[in-house]
């Protein structure tokens, strides 16, 4: 690998790598670049930016063992050396569909749940998942994080749940077990008591919860979704224009036309056709109903509503219905008419009311205060503006996702427009930030419980591209940014997923869409379906480290060091329409020194820059540790498990200022003892 061969060399005090040199023959040698490390700490980087996304479905994307009822050890293992601090459960998507008490207790008496809900059929034509068991809840998450000695977020369902189950989350997962513990659920001591009960009588380190995932388009999914009704207690400053905003802070009611019907955990299109069996149950899509507002329309008939079947004719047109839940009951053919197989039943309801963000705050601090409760609207500021300084929210949501949109451009354009998105994500934070504090009177943490690239589009010469080395330069771009920005909390998009899968898994999972086949030890792609990114990727009992989480292990040195002041002095550019840095670069004053992480983004090109250490004293001798392999598009298999890898030496430079070149697609972490 180059940065083994480089620096086994540097170890041994050979020269520094030759870099091509430009311009005419004769012409005096271009000024080097210089990476400028000066004294002064600004804050400390904080333990939670080095966290992931674990999905709850299938067995957490192939990570859980369902024969011992635990996540894999090899899985732990690799959780622990990627230097994992914080894990953010049930998902993004897959919260707002997961109903967290459906999970909990033995794994044969838990309900099933649904992990794309309506958004299923809206994420691609071949996500049909229906219901699947509920296998990593709060107990199993919760244990992980006993074994990592990670802390957790959790994403409380708004879409589809309610302030109820919310805020018994909350107490479920944080509330300190007691001896005499209260019979109302409305009492911390009441679910710790039910914990307890299920094997776990301690609290589970969770300090974050999210009120919702990206709740800025309530148009998707969810009962926002709805036309207005009535909004909740609100300022008379709610603007007309915000109407969707002013629902997700403070509740309302929805109306819902010839919308269809789900059945238990089941919300996609074909669960509201009538199998013509005797006494169907079907469910609205977002309970509770406003009572007489029901109309339901079996195959464009309209069929009554009773109080009970029992006394109705044999082919009377009426059903039941649970207004709490919004289920609704036909007849099995004697009491009431059976709905023709085929006949699709659509209903019209008003859904709510709904607890908004201000009444789910209140719940869940209350459950416990000291918890960060997440507001997860904000693209405009429209949530800020509504809120004002009155109603409080602890943090803001931001997921960043790098997406280049030209793939015919050629591999290598590809990758320096994706390592180019950083910078510009980096300011997206910095302007939410001071957004924050005008509207709010007060400095509101920014932050990024997911981010990554997108998974499409990707380059079609190369469909495992997400699990490339360029992906692990974006990871460490990102995180870069994240630190310089002084973000607390940050969460890469995914923990793993299972790209490795043997078999057909489209009905099995949305992380892993690989056919069957053999290409040099991979499962051959399909270019209908996408790879999703993985830290680490399955699935189990066997895991295998991608790039992005070697390179948030490499960061995870920095962690609760003070950060210093580092710039990059006539440094090189990506060859792009608006250049942006191929050397990007962060700093930490540690016990021992100083550390300094340097991401060459140039796919081909290495770079010798001098460091320059301005105002910090330190030894000669460096820990050198760099992530790097054969290319920038290479990737870790279990059959090359190590194609991509961080190697460690030690060196010895001149003090306060050096030379050293940073080889091509590469992380280089310089620890100055």
């Amino acid at each position: 690998m180059l940065g083994a061969t480089l620096l086994a060399g540097v170890a041994a005090g050979a020269p520094l790598e030759p870099i091509a040199q430009h311009g005419a023959p004769g012409a005096a040698a271009p000024t080097l670049p210089e990476i400028v490390v000066a004294a002064g700490a600004h804050g400390t980087i904080s333990k939670g930016l080095f966290g992931a996304n674990l999905l709850w479905p299938y067995g957490a994307g192939g990570s859980f063992d369902l024969a011992t009822n635990s996540f894999y050890p090899a899985f732990v293992s690799a959780l622990k050396d990627a230097g994992i601090t914080q894990l953010r459960w049930p998902g993004g998507t897959t919260a707002d569909s997961f109903f967290w008490q459906r999970a909990i207790g033995p794994q044969r008496s838990r309900k099933k749940n649904e992990p794309y809900g309506m958004q299923g059929a809206t994420i691609s034509p071949f996500v049909l998942d229906g219901p699947i068991p509920s296998t990593v809840g709060p107990d199993e998450f919760g244990r992980l994080l006993d074994q990592t000695g990670a802390g957790g977020t959790v994403v409380v369902n708004f879409a589809t749940g309610t302030l109820t189950e919310a805020a018994g989350l909350v107490a479920y997962l944080t509330a300190p077990a007691v001896p005499h513990p209260s019979s109302n659920p409305s009492e911390p001591s009441y679910w710790a008591a039910m914990r307890a009960r299920n094997g776990h009588r301690a609290p589970y380190p969770v300090s974050w919860f999210e009120v919702g995932n990206e709740q800025q388009a309530p148009a998707e999914y969810g009962w926002r979704a709805g036309s207005l009704v009535s909004l909740g207690p609100h300022p008379a400053t709610c603007p007309s224009a915000g109407v969707a905003t002013c629902l997700y802070a403070f509740g309302g009611t929805t109306r819902f036309s010839h919308q269809g019907v789900g059945t238990f955990a089941d919300d996609l299109p074909q669960a509201s056709f009538s199998t013509g069996a005797p006494r169907q149950v079907f469910e609205v899509y977002y309970p509770p109903v406003v009572p007489h507002s029901l109309t339901v329309h079996v195959a464009g008939t309209t069929w009554q509503l009773v109080a009970s079947l029992a006394r109705a004719g044999a082919r009377s047109h009426v059903y039941t219905l649970d207004a709490r839940d919004g289920s609704i009951r036909f007849g099995d053919g004697r009491h009431g008419a059976v709905p023709p197989k085929g006949a699709r039943i659509l209903v019209d309801y008003e859904s709510g009311p709904h607890a908004g963000f201000v009444e789910l705050y209140r719940a869940m601090k209350a459950m416990n205060p000291k918890i960060h409760v997440c507001e997860t609207e904000q693209t405009d500021l429209a949530f800020a503006l509504v809120m004002g300084r009155t109603d409080p929210y602890d943090c803001v949501e931001l997921h960043e996702y790098a997406m280049p949109t030209d793939v015919k451009e050629g591999l290598t354009s590809y990758m320096e427009e994706l390592l180019s998105f950083p910078e510009g994500e980096g300011r997206n934070v910095a302007d939410l930030q001071a957004a924050l504090r005008q509207y709010s009177g007060r400095s509101v943490p920014v932050v990024l419980t997911e981010y990554g690239q997108m998974v499409a589009p990707m380059p079609k010469s190369d469909p495992y591209f997400i699990l490339s080395l360029d992906n692990g330069l974006l990871t460490a771009a990102q995180l870069i940014e994240w630190i310089d920005h002084g973000v607390p909390l940050a969460e890469k998009y995914l923990a793993t997923s299972a790209p490795f899968l043997a078999g057909d898994p489209r009905r099995l999972s949305v992380e892993s869409v690989l056919h069957v086949g053999e290409r040099e030890g991979l499962p051959e792609w399909d270019p209908g379906l996408s790879i999703d990114s993985a830290m680490i990727a399955g699935p189990g009992p066997s895991f295998v480290s991608e790039p992005s989480g070697e390179a948030v292990d490499l960061l995870s040195k920095l962690a609760a060091e003070p950060r210093l002041a580092v710039s990059v002095q006539n440094g090189p550019v990506l060859p792009l329409a608006s250049p942006a840095p191929a050397l990007l670069s962060t700093a930490a004053r540690s016990s021992a020194g100083v550390d300094l992480v340097v991401v060459n983004a140039s796919p081909s090109r290495s770079y010798r820059a001098a460091v320059v250490v301005a105002g910090l004293s330190h030894k000669t001798s460096v820990q050198v540790s760099v992530l790097d392999g054969p290319s920038a598009t290479s990737f870790n298999t279990r059959a090359h498990p190590r194609a991509v890898v961080t190697t460690e030496s030690l060196a010895t430079v001149p003090s306060g200022r050096f030379d050293w070149t940073f080889p091509a697609h590469s992380v280089s972490l310089l620890q100055l003892r």
